[in-house]
Parts: structure tokens; C-alpha cells; sequence
């Protein structure tokens, strides 16, 4: 059993405010009176409907007014007609959680009964259940619809406001019986004659909701199964296996559309003091519910095996079976019936799929062996592929061994690609282009901190395509194998992997939006969804797209290729003592995908593939180095890991030129987040230790001890990451969370 509990991050991965170390600020919650935060924010405007809050006037006139200036940090004020007095937050540090709080245990058990001599029979299970806790930014009052809603549902264009009158039905209370000047509202008393044009548009942050899900994952799996052997060398095997993995998933914080305008046109919520909200009136808002999905597998395999005869370099062997599997795959939206902000993603299907496989091994001499394998599998959606395999070890001395392999693989699509009935909306992080800033108050890079310019998440909506074809691969190897001494083992291994057909999510995303924002067409299976509220301090200038339809296809070729190199070494001490140490180092040489448009991106050393990897980029270098000293019953590992510097770039969300050239220069690619004539935009690299120590009580009892990032390494400064705050997840998580102590046991019985 495991269990963790919720991380806070240390600085700079909690702000996004990085101007202190000369890098730009993107935090707006402490200079913009329209971004979000606990302290609401209105100003007056007119609202058409007055029993719909969604249905605020374009134009707004007036300083803003924040409804309770008690701010838990310092004020600031923006002057001019249409400014006002805000309090400076920092939403993420206020909010953002760096790892959630988490408790995981598992039970696992086998029998084995021999029927004969000659048959053995076992039956085996898993019980694995997780449940995670996640907390997140909290919501905003302005949102765009639900992804596939209408527009009309969308509470940010032009924006929600809160009526002069309330009532206890919240229906027409502009002339009910019991009708109330809306204490939320300060034009309320000014505009009671005229209620549609006494709206107050309001910029909020549910403070007092947190944001989150709370999930348990519960996997059952058994396996059942014969085996045994008869006649002259012939080995048989048959496995059933059952699996089901049932998710349940409580959504905390997403606003209920429904409930929030009644919240609103009744008065329940309290916007000037939200601590004063009772928690029937948050659950208005922000219900708890709970959705529930699950997948399922249920399979049969079959194997028969044979030495055929003998070779000079051992026994011809051939291995042949069939296999045939049940997948269904129920995962539900959090959002059902897009009643409200929350996300909409979800995939739904089902398929059976039957193969059959062969695998021979031929020693051909004592020092030729040659592995030859295929697989042909067949699914129900009408698509069929054979895979081949075959390998070599060629070891012309003792202490030298030269290996390679040759194969052909495909990849079916998932079903959250094929079905029609599944969707998925993605964000990154993306920065209007120079014309739009301009359009609105100047170059971030020159002073301008209107937020409608900053950084900000766009996503992109994708609905399952059942015409997609599987992705189909060539891939070989290359090596040697060097032992010089019986302790110490050297490896090289080249590999090249080409794939076509590669199954891509909106592959012109990028050009999508920068032909929204340079007034042109979008390309075929593109469209805007959703588009920001006007920006209140340009009105009349070009609003931020927000969400873009982009179509999944089979778009794309891949080609990549590197070295792998290890070398292991294990040396005897005597008494029961031994040293080992093992390196392991991957070269990445080349990662290059075109999009079906002739341009050719490449990734190794940058941040790309952005969006396929939430970010993670492709350094060019990384490995490992453990180093063990084992002393009887006691075992103590040094680990040291490496990730080469990364450019902060990314070919996939550039625009190619005429000639079909992409500049990813730091001037180009990432002007807004580095300091302008910045000579490097690089992230640097990364090293850092775990150690890890064990005590062997006996057969089944085992003490052990972690200590992770032992030096309290730092991770790098990332600030074009979006799926972490300022660092990558993937290669610097254990950066940002610093030394870390663990101590547990295992024991069997």
C-alpha cells in the first residue's frame, strides 16, 4: 500500500509572473482588472434578456468596480475612464497543485496443480485499486460553452452579468412581487427604472469552490491456464485471460450552467463576501456527481511448440498459435448533456480481434542464430495486417557478437480516434501573433499588459473518424555486443523506424489559427467554435479564437532514428560482496514528421512534437548511470539521470514559408517569453540522483529506503511548457518537487 499526499511548488514553478529573473510577466491577476480572481470585478453594461445573465451588452461604460477591495494582498489601479481599483492576486500560486494527494494498494495471488506428469495446471488474479485526488485552478464565471453546445450556452461572448433585480424564483423579477435591489450589483439603485441598463458585467474566480476530480480506478484481472508437453519434444499452452477496470470519477468545481443562473438571477451567491455562501448555494452551483466508465478484455491464446531437428548450432525450433480477444471500451464524458463547464471528452467502442502467430529460431551454426516471427491479426471493423520479424546474432569470437533485426508493424486506430461517437477537446499554450497585439495596445516585449495579448490556452475539438486506416512501420536494428572480460559488457545499437499513414489530431492546427488571426480561410475540416469576448479595451478589434474543429487523419510520415549505448559492469568483491554499475544513453539523431504537406518538422532538440507530447519536446541526449554495491542481505543504488539541454521551440506550432522552410530561431519561435536579442532560448540540461537502499530480512520480508533527488537539484527553467508551471513534467518533475524520502516493506506469504 502507497500513499502521497498534495505538493505545493517551491518558486518559480508557482507563478507565472518571471520578471524577476528577467524573463516576461504573464501573470495579469495583479495589473488587469478583466482577468479573473477572488475578488470580483464589474462594470456596468445592459443585458437584453433579463431573466438570462448570459445575454450582457457588447459595450460596457465606466471605471470598473471590484465589490470588496479587502484583498489578501495589495491593491493596484489602472487609470483612465475605464479603469478602476483591483486586488493583485497570483492565481496560480494561490491554486495550483503540484502533485495530488494518493493512496494505491494491490493483492496478488497464484495456484498451480499438477494434473500428471505431463500437465500442469494455475489460475492467478490481481486486485489493484487507486484513488487520486486532484486539484486544480478554480473556475472562472466566464467560460466558453461546452465543446459541441451551442453558443448560446457560452458565458464569456459578450459576457455574463448580474441583473439589478432578484427574486426568490428568479424568474422575471424585474417585476415580481417580491423583487430585491441586487446587493451584488452596486448600479442596481442608480438603473431601478431602467434594469437593462443596469447590468453589472462581472470578471470572477470561484475562490471558495475548489476545482478538481477525485478518481478510483479498481482493475480486477484473472488468468487461467494449461500446460504441459507430449511426444517427442512437443510443448503445448492455452491461457484464458479476464480483465475489467472500473473507473469512477467525482468531478468537483465544475460549474452547472443551469444552477449558476439561478444562483445568480436569485441573489443565493454572494460575490462581494463568497466566504459568506452557504455550501447548499455552492452545491448549486458546482454539484458534486460522480460519473462512472469502465474497459473490459476477455481473451483465449493458444501456442504449440517443436524442435524440428537438429542444426550444427543447436535444435531448429518452431512455435505456432492463435489468439482471439474481446475489447469494449466505455469511457463517459464528466459533462453529460454539456450542462456544464466542464470537459467534454470521452470514448466509446468495442471490437473483436483474432490472430495467428509463428516464431522460429534456427542456431544455423555455433555462431549464426536466425530468429524469424509473424503475426497476422484481423479486427472487426474490416481491417486486416501481417507483421514480420526477423533477426540475426552473428558471434564470430567469444567476446564479440553482431545482432540486427528487420520488421514490419501497423498500429489500428483507438477508438477514441475511429469512433463517431467520441471526442476529445486539447489545449496548449499559444501567443497571438505581433498584428493582433498591436491591434491591441502594442507588443507584449514593449510594456503592454493587457491580458487579452498574454499567453493564453486555445483548444482544439476532435471527433473520432471512422475512415482512419491503420499506421503502418518499417523498423531495423543494428548492434554489437563487445565483452572483453566476463565482468564487463559493452553495447552499440542503431535503430531506424520509418512510419506512413501515422494517425494525427488536426495536423494544420497551427496554420488554422494563424489564418484566423490573418483573415483567411481555414483549410478543409477546419472551423472556428468558439470565439473570446470582446477585448473591453478594443472592442472593435479581432477577438481571440478559443476553440477550433480539426479533424483526426491519416495525415502524416515519421521518420526517426538513434543510438542506444550501454555497458554494464559487475565486479566480485569476495565475502559475499559485489559491484555493479550499469549505464544506459540514448542519442536521438533524428525525428522529422511531415504532414502530408511536403514540410518536413523537426523535433530532436526542441520542444516538439508540442502538442502530440503536452510539451515534453525531444531532447537529443539522455540516460542513466546506477551504480550498486551489494554486501550480503544488504543492497544500496546510486542512481544519476541526464536530460540534454532543449530549445524552446517547436516546428508543429510554426507556419512554414514559401519555400517550405520553418524558422524555429528564438527570435521567431519564441519572442514573447525571452527577452528581445535573447542569444539562446534554450532550456538547460537536467541531472539529477535517487538513492535507493534494501535489506533482505529474509525470503519474504524486505525492508527498503528512498531518497529521491538527492542533491535537491533544481529543475530548469521552462516557461513555454503547458502541461506544468514553468518546468516539463516529463523530464523535470523531480526539480520541482526537490528531496524526497520514502521508506516501505514487502513481504509475501
Amino acid at each position: 500500500m502507497a500513499r502521497s499526499t498534495p505538493r505545493i511548488a517551491r518558486s518559480p514553478y508557482n507563478t507565472l509572473d518571471l520578471s524577476s529573473i528577467g524573463l516576461s510577466d504573464q501573470n495579469t491577476a495583479d495589473s488587469a482588472l478583466t482577468t479573473a480572481t477572488a475578488n470580483a470585478v464589474v462594470r456596468q453594461t445592459t443585458q437584453s434578456d433579463l431573466n438570462n445573465p448570459f445575454t450582457g451588452g457588447a459595450a460596457a461604460t465606466g471605471q470598473y468596480t471590484t465589490l470588496n477591495l479587502n484583498c489578501p494582498g495589495n491593491t493596484f489601479t489602472v487609470a483612465g475612464a475605464a479603469g478602476g481599483v483591483g486586488c493583485k492576486h497570483d492565481n496560480t500560486f494561490d491554486y495550483d497543485q503540484l502533485q495530488p494527494s494518493q493512496e494505491r494498494y494491490s493483492f496478488a495471488g497464484r495456484l498451480s496443480i499438477r494434473l500428471s506428469d505431463n500437465i500442469e495446471a494455475y489460475v492467478s488474479g490481481t486486485y489493484t485499486h487507486n484513488q487520486v485526488n486532484i486539484r486544480r485552478l478554480h473556475s472562472a464565471i466566464r467560460q466558453t460553452q461546452p465543446y459541441g453546445a451551442s453558443p448560446t450556452l457560452a458565458s464569456n461572448n459578450p459576457g455574463i452579468v448580474l441583473p439589478v433585480y432578484i427574486c426568490a424564483s428568479g424568474v422575471n423579477c424585474s417585476v415580481a412581487a417580491d423583487r430585491k435591489l441586487n446587493p451584488n450589483n452596486p448600479y442596481a439603485a442608480a438603473n431601478a427604472a431602467t434594469p437593462a441598463n443596469g447590468a453589472a458585467r462581472i470578471y470572477y474566480l470561484f475562490g471558495d469552490i475548489p476545482l478538481g476530480s477525485d478518481r478510483s480506478n479498481e482493475v480486477i484481472r484473472g488468468t487461467a491456464g494449461l500446460n504441459g508437453h507430449f511426444g517427442d519434444d512437443w510443448t503445448w499452452r492455452v491461457e484464458a485471460v479476464g480483465a475489467k477496470d472500473n473507473l469512477s470519477v467525482t468531478p468537483v468545481g465544475n460549474i452547472d450552467i443551469a444552477g449558476l443562473k439561478q444562483a445568480i438571477n436569485t441573489g443565493a451567491y454572494n460575490f462581494v463576501n463568497p466566504e459568506l455562501n452557504t455550501e447548499a448555494t455552492r452545491q448549486l452551483v458546482a454539484p458534486t456527481y460522480t460519473v462512472g466508465s469502465h474497459t473490459s478484455l476477455v481473451s483465449l491464446d493458444a501456442s504449440i511448440t517443436k524442435s524440428l531437428f537438429e542444426l550444427p548450432g543447436g535444435p531448429l525450433q518452431l512455435a505456432i498459435g492463435g489468439q482471439a480477444r474481446r475489447e469494449v471500451e466505455e469511457n463517459n464524458s464528466v459533462n453529460p448533456g454539456l450542462t456544464k463547464f466542464a470537459n467534454t471528452s470521452a470514448a466509446f467502442g468495442k471490437h473483436t480481434v483474432t490472430a495467428a502467430y509463428f516464431e522460429l529460431d534456427a542456431p544455423i551454426l555455433d555462431t549464426l542464430e536466425v530468429n524469424a516471427s509473424g503475426r497476422y491479426d484481423h479486427y472487426s471493423e474490416g481491417f486486416s495486417h501481417f507483421s514480420p520479424k526477423i533477426g540475426a546474432k552473428f558471434t564470430p569470437i567469444k567476446q564479440v557478437a553482431v545482432r540486427g533485426t528487420y520488421s514490419k508493424g501497423f498500429r489500428a486506430p483507438t477508438f477514441a480516434e475511429s469512433n463517431p461517437l467520441s471526442s476529445f477537446a486539447g489545449f496548449v499554450n499559444t501567443t497571438p501573433p505581433t498584428s493582433f497585439q498591436l491591434a491591441h495596445g502594442g507588443l507584449n516585449t514593449a510594456g503592454n499588459t493587457n491580458p487579452y495579448t498574454q499567453s493564453y490556452n486555445v483548444g482544439t475539438g476532435f471527433t473520432g473518424n471512422p475512415d482512419l486506416k491503420p499506421e503502418k512501420s518499417r523498423s531495423f536494428t543494428a548492434g554489437v555486443v563487445v565483452q572483453p572480460v566476463p565482468w564487463l559488457s559493452l553495447t552499440v545499437d542503431y535503430y531506424n523506424i520509418k512510419k506512413t499513414d501515422v494517425i494525427v489530431a488536426g495536423p494544420d492546427a497551427a496554420t488554422a489559427r494563424a489564418a484566423y488571426y490573418a483573415g483567411t480561410a481555414l483549410a478543409p475540416g477546419y472551423s472556428v467554435a468558439a470565439l473570446d469576448a470582446i477585448d473591453p479595451l478594443f472592442p472593435t478589434a479581432l477577438q481571440r479564437v478559443l476553440i477550433i474543429n480539426a479533424p483526426y487523419v491519416n495525415g502524416a510520415s515519421q521518420k526517426t532514428s538513434g543510438l542506444d549505448f550501454g555497458a554494464t559492469a559487475e565486479v566480485p568483491l569476495g565475502n559475499d560482496m559485489k559491484f555493479v554499475s550499469r549505464v544506459d544513453v540514448t542519442d536521438v539523431l533524428k525525428y522529422n514528421v511531415n504532414q502530408g504537406d511536403g514540410v518536413t518538422r523537426k523535433y530532436v532538440g526542441t520542444l516538439g512534437p508540442y502538442e502530440l507530447s503536452s510539451g515534453a519536446g525531444t531532447p537529443k541526449w539522455r540516460g542513466n548511470w546506477q551504480n550498486t554495491l551489494q554486501i550480503g542481505a544488504f543492497s544500496v543504488s546510486a542512481t544519476t539521470y541526464y536530460v540534454s539541454k532543449i530549445k524552446a521551440v517547436a516546428a508543429d506550432e510554426e507556419t512554414p514559408n514559401a519555400a517550405g522552410v520553418i524558422d524555429l530561431s528564438c527570435a521567431v519561435a519564441a519572442p514573447t517569453l525571452y527577452p528581445a536579442g535573447a542569444k539562446s532560448c534554450n532550456i538547460r540540461r537536467f541531472i539529477y540522483a535517487d538513492l535507493n537502499a534494501a535489506v533482505q530480512v529474509n525470503d519474504n520480508f524486505t525492508f527498503n529506503f528512498y531518497m529521491g533527488n538527492i542533491t535537491n537539484a533544481k529543475a530548469p527553467l521552462a516557461p513555454a511548457s503547458y502541461s506544468g508551471i514553468n518546468y516539463l513534467p516529463t523530464w523535470h518533475y523531480a526539480g520541482v518537487i526537490g528531496r524526497t524520502f520514502r521508506a516501505g516493506a514487502s513481504f509475501r506469504f
